[in-house]
């Protein structure tokens, strides 16, 4: 201990290598001189922090308050986690010219080096200064300190390892097949001769790096050395957590899962292609490089001092993962990543390297980045803290369009249409030639009546990807809906001669006919599409339908059956058997058929008003009273009211000049006197295109075919009427 004396010829020889005067407390001046003496660099063997003396004049202005209390004070900086590791200097107040004085001694430690906020101080001179590598790395090779990786874990024992993983991943490739047949020697031995174990006494003490590599439940000793992986359900950790898991196992096992895990939530599926059927993968993420950056995590954190795991974070648009401990030895951040190296945990990285789950020595940052580029994806880049080192790996640019691309989608089906915009543009801002985005771009323009730019849109998708299915489609809907149907028959046309093996281009034709009450063009494209697809229940319907305008009964009955062989669900089923039903009906198939059609239905389920309606009405046309009654009290069960048949026809071709009640009454003059029945003519004026027409209803469709007959054709004030009946 210092006496009064000692320390007043302290403050005439004044600062030096072992000497630090100080007026007051100061927390990080105070911290890193502890740092500093502790580190001992020039091994003088102890420090002097002498608080209480004035540095500017030399004058001994003594400590204020309690001696006790600043001792308590200084304590707390040596053990508030800022200094690592932790120090305990002697302490004691010295009574010098009156006045107290506070002496804080501090040895050489003999766990060197420490760090005060991550940074190594040393003492030289009369200063405090911040050690280079090679002067923190000489302070390593003075303490005479293994390192961590190779610390006795006093608790476990030769039990806790997996010996037999040892001998046969490991072994074989550290040392060779001729050395192991020669030597003979015991798996236990070879573990004690590796440094994997020691022996004491007659027990085999496993180390750090022996239960991080091949202990059986590591983290029932090294709690912190699991992986925490998050998968984010954005592009920030604001976003609700989709997924989280707590790795645990063996080194070689977190750096496994973790690599899984990561290629579990990787988009999969999604194909890149320029204007040409040849189609190449890429990935969201290379997985090697996500193996190098988890296995460089693990095997160089600082699993002495720090608590925290490794954590794996996924977001939409790239992956973080974090190293609890800043970096160690000669590396900095400036020489960080041009292959200089040091290993916090030297035995951990050989034995992940003999495993070949990490690189040779200062390569992991160089193959990360390469493997990087090489997949088209952005650099990575590396976040360096004195605590910790965090890897950004960003997902390649395509899936960062497919992200905002689905969001676009997600937006524009819950009517958020600028929303929606928002999102598709900024994914072709990002990747250009992302051919989906550009079309979902002119399907949401579109929609919203912004047909000019929508056609822009459209354009640039079918130049990306010619054989973009869905922009042909979605343009000539557009192009449907604006009422330029040529412009929509244009488009799925040359969709068509682009795709010509899509029946789903091929439907869309055949639908837009049918709009155009072009049944046998329609028909046409109908039969095309079955060529591709000829189970399609939905194209055997439309057929079906077809046939059923045109009164081809034959080929609407063999349509109806086709689709029957292939429903998704009963309920379709049975509103198949319905349309055959109705055409059996119109071409006055035998009873049995048209009543197996109905009980077919009504057995899966199908309760339509409009079958027990058809049916009901059939079996009234037949004077089938006593079944037809049947139908009335069935409909009634399901709550339906069947009323009498009424067969319905249209008719047109009239002078625009007539007015309705005129050409109302002379049609009731020509069909009574040629003594055909009807129960009523209504007469309309169809004010949009300036025709009138009407519309006539008998009790029977004999009835009503008779009236189309004499209709059809017939001179009525100078032009030839045309009659069409309507069907149910």
């Amino acid at each position: 201990m210092l006496t009064s004396e000692d320390v007043l010829k302290l403050v005439e020889v004044w600062e030096n290598q072992t000497t630090e005067f100080k007026r007051e407390f100061s927390t990080d001046p105070i911290r890193e001189s502890l740092v500093s003496f502790s580190n001992d660099y020039m091994e003088q063997g102890r420090g002097f922090i002498i608080i209480g003396v004035d540095p500017k004049s030399k004058d001994v202005v003594g400590i204020e308050g309690n001696p006790d209390d600043l001792m308590l004070r200084i304590t707390g900086l040596c053990r508030d986690g800022n200094i690592i590791p932790t120090i305990a200097p002697e302490m004691y107040p010295v009574k010098v010219e009156g006045k107290d004085v506070m002496v804080v001694e501090v040895k050489k430690s003999d766990r060197r080096p420490h760090r005060s906020n991550n940074i190594c101080y040393i003492r030289i001179g009369s200063a405090n200064k911040k050690a280079t590598p090679d002067e923190e790395f000489e302070l390593i090779r003075k303490s005479g300190r293994i390192p961590y990786d190779l610390s006795p874990v006093r608790n476990a024992s030769l039990d806790d390892l997996d010996v037999v993983k040892f001998e046969r991943e490991f072994l074989p490739r550290r040392v060779s097949s001729d050395i192991l047949a020669l030597n003979g020697r015991a798996s236990v031995d070879w573990l004690e001769n590796l440094k994997f174990v020691y022996k004491e006494g007659n027990q085999y003490i496993p180390t750090i790096a022996a239960i991080l590599l091949f202990g059986k439940q590591p983290q029932d000793f090294v709690p912190h050395s699991s992986i925490d992986f998050i998968r984010f359900e954005g592009d920030d950790p604001s976003y609700p957590i989709a997924d989280r898991k707590e790795i645990t196992g063996s080194l070689d096992q977190l750096i496994e899962v973790g690599v899984k895990l990561v290629e579990q939530y990787m988009i999969k599926g999604y194909r890149f292609s320029e204007r040409s059927p040849v189609r190449s993968d890429i990935y969201e993420y290379p997985l090697r490089a996500i193996r190098e950056a988890i296995a460089n995590a693990v095997v160089h954190r600082d699993y002495e001092f720090s608590r925290s795991q490794v954590s794996i974070k996924m977001f939409d648009d790239r992956v973080e993962i974090l190293s609890p401990g800043g970096l160690f030895g000669i590396v900095t951040k400036e020489n960080f990543g041009t292959g200089v190296n040091d290993y916090r945990n030297p035995t951990l990285a050989v034995g992940l390297n003999f495993l070949g789950l990490v690189e040779k020595a200062g390569t992991g940052i160089f193959l990360i980045k390469r493997q990087m580029r090489e997949n088209g994806s952005l650099e990575p880049t590396f976040v360096i803290d004195d605590k910790y080192l965090l890897t950004k790996l960003p997902s390649h640019p395509y899936y960062q369009g497919v992200r905002l691309y689905q969001k676009g989608l997600s937006e524009l089906e819950s009517g958020n249409r600028d929303l929606a915009v928002t999102y598709f543009k900024n994914s072709t801002n990002l990747f250009p030639n992302f051919s989906e985005a550009w079309a979902a771009l002119g399907r949401a323009e579109g929609l919203y009546g912004n047909v000019d730019e929508a056609r822009k849109s459209f354009q640039i998708a079918i130049e990306k990807n010619s054989r973009l299915e869905k922009a042909y489609l979605d343009w000539g809907k557009m192009e449907e809906l604006a009422g330029q149907i040529n412009q929509s028959r244009t488009i799925l046309r040359q969709g068509n001669q682009a795709i010509p093996d899509s029946w789903v281009l091929l439907f869309a034709l055949g639908q837009l006919e049918q709009k155009q009450k072009n049944w046998e063009k329609s028909s046409t494209y109908f039969r095309q599409a079955l060529t591709y697809q000829p189970n399609n229940i939905r194209i055997w319907k439309a057929l079906g339908e077809n046939a059923l305008q045109i009164k081809d009964w034959d080929e609407a009955i063999r349509s109806f059956r086709n689709a029957l062989k292939s429903p998704e669900n009963d309920h379709e089923k049975g509103a198949i058997y319905l349309n055959l039903m109705k055409v059996l009906i119109r071409k006055g198939a035998k009873y049995e058929e048209i009543k197996s059609c109905f009980d077919d239905a009504y057995a899966l389920g199908f309760k339509a008003h409009e079958m027990f309606s058809q049916y009901y009405r059939y079996l009234t046309s037949k004077h089938l009273h006593a079944e037809a009654l049947k139908i009335v009290e069935l409909a009634q069960k399901e709550n339906y009211e069947l009323t009498p048949y009424t067969a319905e026809l249209s008719v047109g071709g009239f002078l625009k000049s007539l007015h309705t009640k005129e050409i109302k009454r002379e049609l009731t003059k020509v069909l009574q006197n040629e003594g055909l029945a009807f129960s009523q003519i209504l007469t309309y004026f169809d004010r949009k295109i300036k025709i009138p027409f009407a519309i006539i209803k008998t009790a029977s469709d004999n009835e009503a075919d008779r009236i189309v007959s004499f209709l059809n054709g017939k001179d009525f004030f100078g032009r030839r009427l045309t009659a069409r009946r309507k069907y149910d």
